[in-house]
């Protein structure tokens, strides 16, 4: 017998007794093992492998004819041949389990350049998925766009297969909006990350692809990326120290890049003219002020984007950090449309389409400058000549490049 002073515990980690007779979804988690549906599948709206399998009281009275049990059951197990019930018509969907294997082999490089977060992406989200279904379906939607981009004969079917599972993780992420807690927190970053590239990969023929208005409100991938902010500050560490790690220490990293002080005086040359448009428009001092804020933290972004010399592909944080620093009252003088904020965004999209070697986002800048400029009066036209321009060069280089 073992000498139990010898038996230790991870410090920190509650033990459990774990299921051995759970449902396949559960045995890495505590199962009630009630049956048809376990009390994990039933919270989380998964099926529960439990709903098609017999008992195991069931299988033993159906192997015996309902007569006593065999005097030697390991014998008879063994020489009992081993039958496989058939799976019943919704079981097993074929097609999702491409599309998982299409994302852990594929799409998942897609997302960065970094390897360490490409790991995060490939390894880490599907595990999680499987505890969370909003992930799940994000992952899929996601994975689906990218097959119907990579095999255009089955474009309708992947884009119909995308919609079902980009609904369902809406749906499905409602239940754990309002307890934003360290067990929700990760997974409903991921939600909003891939449902931010969901809404932006959108084929610009559908009628809902990406725009920066719809219904007089900012569009759901402008709020996506707000509220990734909200989850990072509420679980900072939490993200830091956990499975997500690579991602945030090399957010941390490009961060750095953007608060140097040599970076904000090489911002300075990008956005001289919108310091101009500030500095004299017929606005009150606390509007300027919010305008000059903005520009201030956009120059930094054009810094990192438009560096002579710079030799590494653009990440999105490289970009996207602006959407997620500029204020709130900025992004409502946004939504009201003010000239000002408009032509602010249009040097915005500079920056975006220095990261459009990423599939899911290509076409944005032009998508979105056609918007601006619909929206916009013809006399501020104008303003937009720069941010046009260097669109245009930025995309002459990525062709040469290729």
């Amino acid at each position: 017998m073992k000498n139990k002073e010898m038996i230790t515990l991870e410090p920190g980690r509650r033990s459990h007794q774990k299921s051995r007779a759970g449902c396949l979804q559960c045995k890495r988690r505590k199962c009630d093992e009630n049956k048809p549906l376990c009390r994990n599948c039933r919270v989380h709206g998964v099926p529960c492998s439990f709903g098609g399998l017999p008992s195991q009281s069931q299988a033993e009275d159906s192997g015996s004819g309902g007569s006593s049990p065999s005097p030697n059951p390991t014998m008879s197990s063994i020489a009992a041949p081993i039958t496989i019930a058939p799976l019943p018509s919704s079981g097993l969907a074929v097609l999702d389990l491409e599309l998982l294997h299409h994302y852990m082999t594929s799409t998942c490089f897609t997302l960065s350049r970094a390897p360490a977060v490409q790991a995060v992406w490939r390894d880490q989200t599907p595990r999680i998925g499987f505890t969370m279904p909003c992930v799940l379906h994000a992952l899929l939607a996601l994975s689906a766009l990218h097959l119907a981009r990579s095999d255009p004969s089955r474009r309708t079917c992947c884009l119909a297969q995308a919609q079902a599972h980009h609904e369902a993780a809406l749906h499905t992420v409602v239940p754990i909006v309002p307890s934003l807690v360290s067990e929700n927190s990760v997974a409903l970053f991921l939600f909003s990350s891939l449902t931010c590239v969901y809404s932006s990969a959108k084929p610009p023929g559908d009628n809902t692809f990406l725009v920066l208005f719809e219904c007089g409100h900012l569009s759901e991938w402008v709020r996506l990326f707000r509220g990734t902010k909200t989850i990072i500050e509420h679980s900072s560490e939490d993200f830091y120290e956990g499975n997500l790690g690579p991602i945030f220490m090399n957010g941390a990293h490009l961060s750095a890049i953007r608060r140097d002080e040599r970076t904000r005086e090489l911002g300075q040359i990008h956005v001289q003219e919108l310091w101009m448009i500030c500095n004299h428009c017929t606005v009150s001092p606390p509007q300027r002020q919010i305008y000059l804020d903005a520009v201030e933290l956009l120059g930094r972004t054009l810094a990192v984007v438009l560096k002579p010399g710079e030799g590494r592909r653009l990440e999105t944080a490289d970009v996207f950090a602006w959407l997620l620093e500029v204020s709130e009252e900025y992004l409502e003088l946004l939504r009201l449309e003010a000239p000002v904020a408009l032509i602010i965004f249009a040097h915005f999209c500079v920056a975006i389409k220095a990261i459009e070697w990423m599939w899911w986002m290509e076409g944005l800048s032009a998508r979105l400058m056609m918007q601006l400029e619909a929206v916009l009066d013809a006399h501020y036209h104008g303003w937009l000549q720069w941010p046009r321009h260097q669109i245009k060069d930025i995309h002459e280089a990525t062709v040469r490049d290729t």
